[in-house]
């Protein structure tokens, strides 16, 4: 599996993935509030305040630079554990 870590494909299917699970959370929170508990993968801010829309700009696939859109795969991968 080492060998997809970077493929666009799968990184445009994680950033839906990451996408669709914030919706539900969106949907859970208008229910019930918000879980103020700090973020796992970014412990100095609470995870129901992280800017997914930024953050979905920052880790993203860059063609010419292969070992930024592997790192920015596992972010993207640990943002999905965070959430």
């Amino acid at each position: 599996m080492a060998h997809l870590l970077g493929n666009q494909d799968c990184m445009d299917s994680l950033r839906k993935d990451i996408t669709d699970l914030q919706a539900a959370i969106i949907d859970a929170f208008s229910r019930v509030g918000a879980v103020r508990y700090p973020s796992w993968k970014f412990p100095d801010k609470i995870s129901c305040d992280l800017d997914l829309v930024m953050l979905l700009e920052q880790y993203d696939f860059v063609e010419e630079d292969p070992e930024f859109t592997q790192h920015s795969h596992i972010v993207l991968f640990e943002i999905v554990i965070d959430r």
